[in-house]
């Protein structure tokens, strides 16, 4: 696994936003760039973090377990 703290940091921050683009306008990036950092995770991990499937994301079952407060 290789995870980056980028990865996790747009994990959180999308978490702690509600969606990934107010977790790229906080990092100043492009929204793709947390969708793919996140998704790149999810691949590493080997399970989805995110549901996404409705107009914001939520965390899956699995996310929950990942983000600890």
């Amino acid at each position: 696994m290789n995870w980056t703290l980028y990865q996790l940091e747009a994990f959180v921050l999308a978490v702690n936003h509600g969606s990934f683009s107010a977790a790229a306008r906080k990092l100043g990036r492009a929204q793709s760039r947390i969708s793919t950092a996140i998704a790149n995770l999810e691949v590493d991990l080997g399970f989805e973090l995110f549901d996404r499937s409705a107009k914001l994301p939520v965390l899956t079952k699995h996310g929950e377990d990942m983000f600890i407060q």
